[in-house]
């Protein structure tokens, strides 16, 4: 699979993030699973996290030159997300989300310690909008569940409407059991023409009421213990920061579209304060995949971007809390 699919996997399927693909995994696991680790639910109705990096560097390249060798600095995201449920039917669901990021960072040029040539138009950061829409059906097939999801969101920034777009999969578990699952599915956008329909397999094991495998490929990969109020977990996520952006540069659209798809190797802990509220703690390393500058209609994610983005790969620190409306 090339590269640029690996990224839009990320940037519609990853569980970092409480997106709409976030919604759409999570029903999933919600209707594969007759239950979920004790206590721990998937789907929180409010999600705020804080994430910080060390200083890092970066470089741009646009057809096959470096235009800038630079450094983030200061650089913290704030994420905010609501999924609230609007329709729940023994067959049927319906949510609607609404989520909202701001990305800070300092960029400067570390040849002449001048200002970023592209990340310099807004001293104010970069904020991303998107709401959505996701309608989860239950049924059967050859004598097996069927889970169909789909999904309508659309995005945007603090100078208009971004984009719209579609997401839909269907998913059929063959295995269900207290302590075993096993599903596989399609997972498909309409918005991109070039990436075919992508395949979903999930597999969740419970070893000892303490001990557990937790896998949603190919957005996370989790082996998980948990102890009364208190879960910790090692493995890895996918997962994409994104914004629109007005860039400043020649031969790259006045308004661009920022994507980067990374993969995060991680340890992260979680503790029930109580019935409703959860704090969250996470830590490792973030490891690009791809990233760069596109058109605000995405052209060039399934395939070259005006400007490709690089940086090694880079600590990261991460907290957050949640509160759950339905218990």
């Amino acid at each position: 699979m090339k590269r640029s699919a690996i990224s839009l996997i990320i940037l519609l399927t990853t569980l970092a993030t409480t997106s709409t693909a976030q919604i759409s995994t999570d029903s999933l696991t919600r209707g594969v699973r007759s239950f979920v680790a004790r206590n721990f639910s998937e789907v929180r109705t409010f999600n705020l996290y804080w994430e910080t990096t060390p200083d890092h560097d970066y470089t741009l390249m646009q057809n096959g030159k470096e235009i800038e060798n630079g450094k983030f600095r200061s650089a913290n995201t704030v994420k905010f997300s609501a999924t609230v449920p609007v329709l729940l039917l023994k067959n049927f669901s319906l949510y609607a989300n609404g989520q909202f990021n701001s990305y800070q960072f300092e960029a400067n040029n570390k040849i002449n310690g001048n200002e970023s040539a592209i990340f310099s138009k807004n001293e104010d950061g970069y904020n991303y909008y998107e709401g959505s829409v996701t309608g989860t059906y239950r049924t059967k097939a050859v004598g097996k569940p069927l889970i169909l999801i789909a999904s309508a969101l659309g995005d945007g920034w603090h100078k208009g409407f971004g984009k719209a777009q579609g997401l839909f999969s269907a998913i059929m578990v063959f295995k269900q059991s207290p302590t075993t699952s096993f599903s596989v599915g399609l997972y498909g956008t309409i918005l991109y023409e070039k990436i075919p329909v992508i395949p979903i397999i999930t597999y969740w094991h419970e070893f000892n009421p303490n001990l557990s495998v937790d896998i949603t490929l190919p957005s996370r990969s989790y082996l998980r213990y948990q102890h009364n109020n208190h879960r910790f977990s090692a493995g890895a996520s996918l997962s994409s920061e994104h914004f629109y952006m007005e860039s400043g540069m020649e031969n790259v659209p006045e308004v661009s579209f920022f994507n980067r798809a990374t993969i995060k190797p991680e340890i992260v802990y979680e503790y029930i304060i109580n019935k409703h509220f959860y704090l969250i703690a996470r830590c490792g390393g973030s490891a690009l995949i791809n990233g760069g500058l596109y058109g605000t209609n995405r052209k060039g994610i399934d395939g070259d971007p005006y400007v490709k983005f690089k940086q090694p790969m880079t600590p990261f620190v991460n907290v957050g809390f949640s509160y759950n409306l339905f218990k």
